[in-house]
Formats: C-alpha cells, structure tokens, sequence
C-alpha cells in the first residue's frame, strides 16, 4: 500500500447559503419571461415571442437539470436510496447544461437569426427521426397514433420558422446546429469566451459524459474501493469521492447560474443584484466561478 502524507482537510461549502437565492433567481426568470411573452403576444409582435418562448424553455430545462442534481447528489430530503456513488451521473446532465450554455451565448450575440437557425435545424432532426422510425414501423397499429402526433408537432414547427417546400422535400437544404467545439471557432462576439468554456470546463466534462477511458479511469476507484478495501477504501470514501462530488455538483450550479445570468442580463430584466451575490459566494469557494466571474460575469453584470 502505498504511504501517503496527510492532506488538508476538506474545506466544507454549506450550500444553504445560495440555495434559497438560486431557487429564487431561477423562478424570476422564468415569470420575468412568461411576462414579456405575454406582452410579444398582446402586441402581436410574433418574432419576439418565438424568442422568448425559446429562452423561457432553456431556463425551465436548467432548473430541472439543477433540481434534479441537488436531489441526486444532494442529502436533503434524507434517503436512505441514495448512494454516493450516484454522482457519476451528472456530469452527463453537465454535459447538456454546457451544450445548452454554448448555444445560448451563441445566440444570445444576434438572437433573432440565430435562434430561428437553431429551432430550424431542430425541425431537420425531428423530420429525419420521424422518417426513419416510420419507414421501420408504419405497418404497426401501435405507432399509428404516435406518428399521427410528431406529424403535428412537425407540420407547426413548419408553419412557425418558415420552412418552405423546397425544405420539406430536401431537408438536407437546412444546416444542423453547430456543437460546441464548432461553435467555438464561428466568428462572433463571444468567441473567445467559447473557447474558455471548451476548454476548460466543456473538455473534460465531454469525456466523463462520453465515458471515454480517461473519464472511465476518473470513477474507477469509486466503484472497485470495496473490492481494494482497507485504508485505500477509506481514502476513495472519505476524500477522493468527496472532492469529484463537489467539482461536478458545483459545475451544475454555476452553469445553471450562468444561463440565468445571460438570459437575464440580455432582456435587463432586473436580477442581476441576485446573480451578483451568488457568483460572489461560489467564487469564494471554487476556483472555477472564480474565473468564470472574472472572464465574463463581472463585466456583464456592472454592464460593460
């Protein structure tokens, strides 16, 4: 066994200090959306809405992903269900957090086009799946009434973001999105900031969600530690697991405060005191809110 030195201890983040502002800074969002979509809607302003509606959802996905973490890698409410070893599912929920963070800063520097170009290449991806699950099961009644529906959502999704009939018949004329290691090299306003996430957040995140073997080799120990036993055992349950679960918790936090923070800061929709102070308390406790803040959330919220 190999002699190791005795490390500092763990310093410990009570996280009941930002959990109540986040569930609040989260929940004014989306009502501050709601509000401005019913007022596109009043108006008749038709492009504004189809925004709104957008970012209203990409607030509502980050909140579930969030809650849905604190409750799996969380010990509130108690459960006697939950394991720690639970927590090497959420850097795959990262993984989506970051991919929903690169396409909202993308699109978030020129909204209107951008945001269209994306949800019409979400019809390209929907119509490519309902053709290809069609042509395998059509003579089966069961799928009748579920092509019937993605039939709807598709012939909507047409009306809505002017999908012509060109399109229709050869869907390959609409480019898919982009992923983030794309977005990273188009020319716009937040490029360098792209780069930054790719690179320091968005890499390592990729593998552990991909489960390449170097995110593999990063839990082995959580889930052969019984069969090493000992004080290895000890080691892997006491720190090891305890540091990976406080890397990936807090980077669902950050992310999700960073897709408020865009989203809020954009429409001004008054919440950045909020924001502020829970950068301010995650900064002080990790490295990556830390430079995260300096990077880009500093400047944004003094609106720079």
């Amino acid at each position: 066994m190999t002699k190791r030195h005795i490390p500092k201890p763990l310093r410990e983040f009570n996280y009941q200090l930002v959990a109540e502002k986040m569930d609040g800074l989260l929940i004014n969002i989306d009502r501050d959306l709601q509000r401005l979509g019913n007022r596109a809607l009043q108006r008749q302003q038709a492009d504004f809405e189809r925004c709104i509606l957008l970012l209203n959802v990409f607030i509502r996905f980050a909140r579930n992903s969030y809650d849905a973490v604190r409750y799996v890698a969380g010990n509130i409410p108690e459960d006697d269900r939950r394991r720690p070893n639970y927590v090497m599912v959420v850097p795959a929920i990262n993984r989506q957090l970051l991919d929903l963070l690169f396409s909202l800063v993308y699109m978030l520097d020129d909204l209107s086009p951008r945001s269209l170009q994306y949800q019409r290449a979400g019809w390209r991806e929907l119509d490519q799946e309902y053709r290809m699950f069609k042509t395998q099961f059509s003579k089966d009644a069961e799928w009748r009434q579920h092509f019937k529906n993605v039939k709807g959502v598709l012939d909507n999704m047409i009306r809505l973001y002017g999908v012509t009939e060109d399109e229709q018949k050869d869907p390959r004329l609409i480019p898919f999105w982009k992923h983030p290691f794309e977005l990273k090299d188009e020319k716009t306003k937040s490029r360098e900031y792209l780069r930054y996430l790719e690179k320091w957040l968005y890499g390592d995140t990729s593998a552990q969600a991909h489960l390449s073997f170097g995110g593999l080799a990063m839990v082995g120990p959580f889930l052969v530690a019984d069969i090493v036993g000992g004080q290895d055992e000890e080691w892997v349950k006491n720190r090891i697991i305890l540091q990976y679960h406080y890397k990936h918790f807090s980077r669902t936090a950050i992310v999700t405060l960073a897709i408020a923070t865009e989203i809020d800061n954009h429409f001004k929709l008054g919440n950045a005191a909020a924001a502020a102070y829970l950068w301010n308390v995650f900064s002080d406790y990790s490295a990556e809110a830390k430079e995260m803040i300096q990077y880009r959330y500093e400047n944004l919220l003094a609106g720079v």
